[in-house]
């Protein structure tokens, strides 16, 4: 064999293995998977009702001193996901007197005989007191929130507002407003124009509230629902709702594990 053949044929076993090669890039296998995955966030929704159809509202004109008002309202969850407290602020404006009267002085003449709300008791009517025995609570006091004394520290949230949906109810599962079991909280007050006999200058002189007359001011109960503390979700739970049927216990020290539909629960405590 010739030189010249010998490269020849190097030059086709060359060709056939590139050949080779090339066709094996041809064949492999192959697969694909994907995990599903959905978030949607809640509603967090607080409605105000009467009760029984009884007005709400403290819109009343043409007042004295002695009379006195009471107002029953409900508190209901209307959203998707459980309330843990329904805070109070109230607040004042429009006020007009007769030059000699402020505010503040007109407001500090209605107290709160009472502010009362659900409990949860199975054994007596449902109302817990939020005023402190012995204490006197005014409109004044609300507005100016001047009340940490004056108020049964059950009823305070850690920022210094009363809180209407307590969390000290003898249900744990109906603390705060739930979604699961459907609850409603009621809020009884009664408020006072109260009077008071002492005269300017002695027997027969004119009385002291007379400064108070035709009088007017509007006032506002400013309610914010809050949410319970984030859920921790364990590795183990399997899909299902996690925020409604264990908010008495979230608290923020312990986490108890979600209700997972269609599954037990799967203890008392979701660790890690």
């Amino acid at each position: 064999m010739t030189i010249k053949k010998k490269l020849g044929l190097g030059v086709a076993s060359a060709a056939l293995g590139l050949s080779l090669i090339g066709g094996g890039t041809f064949a492999a296998f192959n697969d694909t998977a994907t995990i599903n995955n959905h978030f949607a966030s809640g509603t967090l929704d607080l409605e105000v009702g009467s009760n029984a159809k009884r007005p709400i509202s403290f819109d009343l004109s043409n007042m004295k001193p002695g009379d006195n008002v009471q107002r029953i309202f409900n508190l209901n969850n209307a959203g998707t996901l459980a309330i843990k407290e329904v805070l109070l602020n109230t607040t004042a404006n429009a006020f007009e007197g007769n030059g000699k009267s402020t505010q503040e002085g007109f407001l500090s003449q209605f107290q709160i005989n009472f502010m009362k709300v659900d409990t949860e008791s199975t054994r007596h009517e449902p109302r817990g007191s939020i005023i402190k025995s012995g204490q006197k609570l005014t409109l004044a006091d609300l507005v100016k929130g001047n009340i940490s004394n004056k108020i049964d520290s059950k009823y305070l949230s850690e920022d210094g507002r009363i809180n209407l949906a307590p969390l000290v109810t003898e249900d744990s599962a109906r603390n705060g407003i739930p979604v699961e079991p459907k609850d409603t909280d009621a809020v009884f007050i009664e408020i006072e124009f109260v009077k008071n006999d002492e005269r300017v200058a002695g027997p027969y002189s004119e009385y002291k509230q007379n400064i108070y007359m035709n009088n007017k001011v509007d006032f506002f109960f400013n309610l914010e629902a809050t949410q319970w503390d984030g859920m921790h979700v364990d590795s183990h739970i399997k899909n299902g709702s996690i925020n409604n049927g264990v908010q008495g216990s979230a608290n923020g020290e312990s986490q108890p594990n979600p209700v997972t539909k269609g599954e037990p629960k799967q203890g008392k405590e979701v660790t890690d």
